[in-house]
């Protein structure tokens, strides 16, 4: 009797779904994605959303980012370095001030993008990513996006809600660039 009990407890096992990711796998997703974004030196981030906006973010560490926002037929150019933001709307010269407290801890979230559970894997094109579900940075903290990673480096590739899509590129190429914009002269 006990022989046909070991075979039918490993079809059993065989045949039962995958089990979700442990929480210690979780938190060790976390800790490598943590790491690998913050020992990213520059990368770039384009968002697109349904509502028809567009934004380009280069970021350079350790606090430097420059994004160009297009929406509804305008533009507005943004430079954070550090605790310092200067605005350019409309090809308009450049205005210096100090960066809001929010838009501060948006951009460096964007270096420690939080883990809040991990999917399994997705193979596209042949390619393997790992997933995880995330909640994004900003006033709001309602944005739940879905974000797929290298697994062999933990940098992010994309996240993606039914709204909005962002799309990691460019990691540590020297061409991202972040200058100090002349202030109230031509762009």
């Amino acid at each position: 009797m006990k022989r046909r009990v070991i075979p039918l407890a490993l079809l059993a096992l065989l045949a039962a779904p995958p089990l979700a990711a442990r929480a210690d796998d979780a938190a060790a997703v976390r800790g490598k994605i943590a790491a690998a974004m913050q020992a990213a030196k520059s990368y770039v981030i384009t968002t697109t959303a349904s509502t028809g906006f567009t934004v380009t973010t280069t970021f350079v560490a350790p606090d430097r980012f420059h994004s160009s926002v297009a929406y509804g037929g305008t533009t507005r150019d943004v430079v954070l370095i550090g605790p310092v933001a200067y605005v350019s709307d409309g090809g308009r010269a450049y205005q210096k001030m100090d960066a809001p407290p929010a838009v501060i801890a948006a951009q460096s979230q964007l270096r420690a993008v939080p883990v809040d559970q991990v999917l399994s894997d997705k193979t596209v094109a042949g390619k393997t990513w790992g997933r995880f579900t995330t909640t994004a940075a900003g006033p709001e903290k309602d944005q739940r996006l879905t974000c797929t990673f290298d697994k062999t480096t933990y940098r992010i590739n994309d996240c993606s809600n039914e709204g909005m899509t962002l799309t990691f590129s460019r990691y540590d190429d020297p061409q991202n660039v972040v200058t100090v914009p002349a202030v109230g002269g031509a762009r």
